[in-house]
């Protein structure tokens, strides 16, 4: 539970803006460049690294099931 904790801490950490239930007294506001990364924390030689990768994009026929909820 403690490695879940630290991995989650490090990504708000890295995280400069505030959206949904990740709200920043020092970064209040929505930033668009923020929803369009996804933060991957994985284990190195022991230790967290913290790497940014574009949000892949929605597949097309995802795509369509949500559009016709719409």
């Amino acid at each position: 539970m403690l490695t879940i904790s630290e991995a989650v801490t490090r990504s708000a950490l890295a995280r400069r803006e505030s959206r949904g239930a990740h709200s920043r007294i020092d970064f209040p506001s929505l930033d668009k460049t923020w929803g369009q990364q996804n933060n991957i924390i994985s284990s190195q030689h022991g230790t967290m690294a913290l790497r940014q990768e574009p949000v892949p994009v929605m597949p097309e026929d995802l795509q369509k099931i949500l559009a016709e909820d719409k």
